[in-house]
């Protein structure tokens, strides 16, 4: 189950590039997703693990999604659900996300907001920020991105971010910076990702690094794969938030249908694993496209 339920990328039609608003939409949801790079660490934003798809005719759109997971090694099962919104307005692109997430005995909520504004036809910018309780996810957070177009028709994507979490423990917080870059081709998008997260108390480095692919579109199917890899420093489990030092991976899959003119199903499976226990889950949800 995602720790977040945290972007996809739109289509590509021809020599046609996606327009600022899919850019906006997927970049970041890319900033915030690779942020949560470890999905069940402390503290960390609650962000979809994938990219935030947008199909080129829709104006605003509302996102519903229910996540089970199971915990081996008598860790119990996890359960989140989110709502999720996206508009596009004159000024950019806003989103906002409301999550409920229990796990390893503990439960809360998060919320955030963010919006994506067009400062030229090759840079744009994304600013994010979010709050929530309990020990799962942070006091606050903010997060902060810049991004620049190459190529003959911008079909590259180069952004940096950077973010600040406190967190909801005396002398917890998270910052970092995240480097990531996109392509976009026809019908198929790629990303990749690299993030620099210190945890504290402590100054712990927790590097992490991840792979998307996302074949389609909205308009009628998208499968999105990701992969990552990540160092993790603090995790929350059921005696509370403790320090950790090990390697995580993760697997995903997304499958994104479209059922009817506005709306489209979403089914996810995801795979987790540290040294000390694994996760499997299963995310559903559903998607309402206004135009």
């Amino acid at each position: 189950m995602k720790n977040k339920m945290n972007p996809t990328m739109s289509r590509v039609f021809g020599r046609r590039l996606p327009s600022s608003r899919n850019y906006a939409l997927f970049s970041a949801g890319l900033l915030l997703a690779a942020s949560a790079a470890a999905q069940d660490s402390a503290g960390v934003a609650p962000m979809s693990d994938y990219p935030a798809v947008v199909a080129p005719t829709e104006k605003a759109a509302i996102e519903a999604m229910a996540g089970f997971g199971r915990y081996d090694a008598g860790y119990g099962t996890a359960k989140s659900y989110s709502l999720r919104g996206m508009q596009v307005m004159d000024f950019g692109v806003l989103q906002a996300e409301v999550i409920r997430q229990t796990r390893f005995g503990f439960s809360g909520t998060y919320g955030d907001l963010s919006l994506t504004h067009d400062l030229s036809p090759d840079y744009y910018t994304m600013i994010g920020l979010g709050s929530g309780s309990s020990l799962l996810f942070p006091d606050w957070r903010a997060d902060l991105a810049g991004y620049r177009k190459f190529g003959d028709q911008r079909q590259y994507v180069a952004g940096l971010g950077a973010y600040y979490a406190k967190g909801n423990q005396d002398g917890r917080s998270d910052k970092g910076l995240i480097l990531n870059g996109i392509y976009y081709g026809k019908d198929l998008v790629l990303e990749a990702g690299l993030r620099g997260n210190v945890a504290n108390p402590g100054a712990a480095f927790g590097p992490s690094q991840y792979l998307a692919a996302t074949f389609g579109s909205d308009e009628r199917r998208a499968i999105i794969l990701r992969a990552e890899r990540a160092k993790e420093t603090y995790q929350v489990l059921t005696t509370g938030t403790e320090k950790v030092n090990f390697i995580s991976h993760s697997l995903g899959v997304q499958w994104r249908e479209r059922m009817t003119r506005d709306g489209l199903l979403i089914i996810g499976l995801g795979y987790y694993k540290n040294p000390n226990y694994a996760r499997t889950s299963v995310d559903v949800g559903w998607r309402w496209s206004f135009r």
